[in-house]
């Protein structure tokens, strides 16, 4: 199986065209219907049928699209692992993970990390794409969310969700280092992810669990600008942010009146595919990212 024509079709399913597809990739249009042509006869699969002016993957063409990502990631991986084999060491590795993980702590990781250890660089995206990254070549993921059970994974701890309130608010500077969901939600404005968050998810399975009901809310997921928002006066926030802005984070805890009843909480976990050839240097990451994740997100 030729590994460009693999290229070469799964630019054709993200970019949706031929067209498109042939733009970005730098070559002729009939030169890349060609090579589906080819794979197709390759495969003995037809991939796509038309409709209309585009092109839609057949119900084949869908089952052999992670299969493709799958292969590409593991002709990548077997590239570097050559490389491993030259030079003795992991030189770089990618990591996906949500902009909050990224500003959180994983930056600050790779601040700390000596110019002999691997250079990590990092893809953001959204929580539940998460996983889709590891089938584009990243080598890691940070997931507030369990790992599929084919996957690799570390736990790194848990990390609260809080309550985020502005200089003017009265909870700013009452000495109170948390709040309860109902107490929360009894506020005249609340600044929360939308339910594309995890947080989001989380934070509503606490509110069936005590049976609080939100109010008045206005929807944010960049984390910084909710912040802002909050700092502004706006609203209360709601996010697992480090804090910025002169706001102050309080825990979300499910009953006031006992502060040690754990709220809303994200568990956290470094996942990668198994047979990884940097799995003992993933392991080693994640045994030293799960105390700085923890620390960093309680900042």
């Amino acid at each position: 199986m030729n590994y460009r024509r693999l290229l070469y079709f799964l630019s054709v399913v993200d970019v949706g065209t031929i067209t498109g597809a042939a733009a970005e990739l730098h070559i002729a249009q009939p030169a890349l219907s060609r090579q589906i042509k080819s794979l197709e006869a390759e495969l003995k699969l037809r991939l796509f049928q038309a409709q209309g002016t585009r092109l839609v993957l057949t119900p084949s063409g869908r089952a052999f699209v992670p299969m493709a990502r799958r292969l590409l990631v593991q002709t990548r991986q077997l590239e570097s692992a050559v490389e491993v084999l030259r030079s003795g060491s992991v030189q770089r590795l990618t990591a996906a993970a949500t902009s909050a993980s990224v500003r959180g702590f994983l930056a600050d990781f790779i601040a700390s990390m000596p110019a002999t250890e691997p250079m990590i660089l990092t893809r953001t995206v959204g929580h539940f794409e998460l996983e889709d990254e590891l089938a584009k070549g990243a080598d890691f993921i940070i997931s507030p969310m369990l790992p599929s059970g084919g996957l690799t994974s570390v736990s790194l701890g848990v990390v609260s969700l809080r309550a985020l309130v502005g200089p003017g608010h009265p909870w700013h500077g009452d000495g109170r280092t948390t709040v309860g969901i109902s107490e929360l939600c009894a506020q005249p404005s609340l600044i929360l992810p939308s339910h594309h968050s995890v947080s989001r998810h989380i934070l509503e399975e606490s509110l069936k669990r005590v049976g609080a009901t939100l109010g008045n809310v206005a929807e944010c997921d960049d984390g910084p600008i909710l912040m802002a928002l909050a700092s502004a006066g706006r609203g209360v926030g709601v996010s697992t942010e480090v804090v910025n802005f002169g706001v102050r984070a309080l825990d979300i805890v499910d009953d006031a009146d006992d502060p040690k009843n754990q709220g809303p909480v994200l568990a956290m976990y470094m996942a990668w595919y198994g047979g990884h050839y940097a799995d003992r240097v993933l392991r080693e990451l994640a045994a030293r990212l799960g105390p700085l994740s923890e620390r960093q997100r309680r900042a």
